[in-house]
């Protein structure tokens, strides 16, 4: 609509604390060429209001004024149990439950955004604020109400995003950083705004996770592939068999390949993609 906008970032990259530091970059310089002024590691320290009690500019923890007629804040989600405080249930960030979802008080449950697990049942983080585990909760609970106790078991992590025209997903485990115990192969075609960011084992090369930009990847598929444990090489050979984009988009299979072997000195020939091993995922 012709407005300029600003857009303050407190961390050294946008998103930081949940995208590796190559798919920050990638999608820090697609937000400023759709003509947004991102200022990466500023941080917003006043709102400053005219004589009718209107914004009209902020001030920056440098010192920095910035005139603007409207401001959005953006600061997560947080459980929203103040209400609670004074009641019979326990309560940390979060309304507590164990595994089935029950709280401290008999036949009350708790699920979605409030509730935070007492020990996650597969070690994710306690407070899960994605709209499929609160519908996964739901239907948890439906089964224990209907006499038919039922555990928590959301699989493997999962998530989508858009940034613009940049479609993004994840799966599994993919951290912001690192650590000793993992390996990482990214590919990226700065042009085409498309790239994959690998995560695997760094001892037996088990696949633990991807990260997907402008590339569509079957959920099934790569579910499939971290439960059962897969070696990363097994997961780039048959990648194809992950690609969902439409049949004449660009096929990048041979693209990718070629990188991996290059960098992790492989020898690996791409495998057609197949509809038998994709209705295995299916069905299981």
């Amino acid at each position: 609509r012709g407005n300029e906008v600003t857009f303050l970032v407190r961390e050294k990259h946008y998103w930081g604390n949940v995208l590796p530091e190559e798919n920050a970059k990638m999608i820090e310089q697609h937000i400023v060429e759709n003509g947004i002024d991102l200022r990466l590691q500023t941080e917003l320290d006043e709102i400053i209001g005219d004589e009718n009690n209107r914004v009209k500019a902020v001030k920056t923890k440098s010192g920095e004024i910035i005139d603007c007629q409207f401001v959005g804040l953006v600061v997560g989600v947080s459980p929203n149990v103040d209400f609670l405080k004074n009641s019979s249930l326990e309560i940390n960030r979060g309304i507590l439950v164990n595994k089935f979802l029950e709280t401290n008080i008999p036949n009350v449950y708790a699920i979605g955004d409030c509730a935070e697990f007492r020990k996650h049942p597969t070690g994710r983080r306690n407070i899960e604020q994605v709209w499929y585990t609160g519908k996964m909760m739901g239907e948890t609970v439906a089964q224990t109400i209907c006499r038919k106790k039922t555990a928590y078991r959301p699989g493997t992590w999962f998530n989508s995003a858009k940034f613009f025209e940049i479609e993004y997903q994840t799966y599994g485990t993919v951290p912001a950083q690192p650590d000793d115990s993992h390996a990482v192969f990214y590919w990226e075609k700065p042009e085409k705004k498309v790239s994959l960011y690998f995560v695997f084992d760094k001892e037996a090369h088990r696949f633990l996770g991807v990260n997907a930009f402008g590339i569509r990847l079957r959920h099934e598929v790569c579910a499939g592939w971290i439960e059962k444990k897969k070696h990363i090489d097994e997961v780039i050979k048959f990648l194809s068999d992950a690609f969902f984009d439409p049949e004449l988009y660009p096929d990048y299979h041979q693209e990718i390949i070629n990188d991996f072997n290059r960098k992790f000195n492989k020898n690996i020939v791409p495998a057609k993609k197949s509809w038998k091993r994709i209705l295995e995922f299916l069905k299981a």
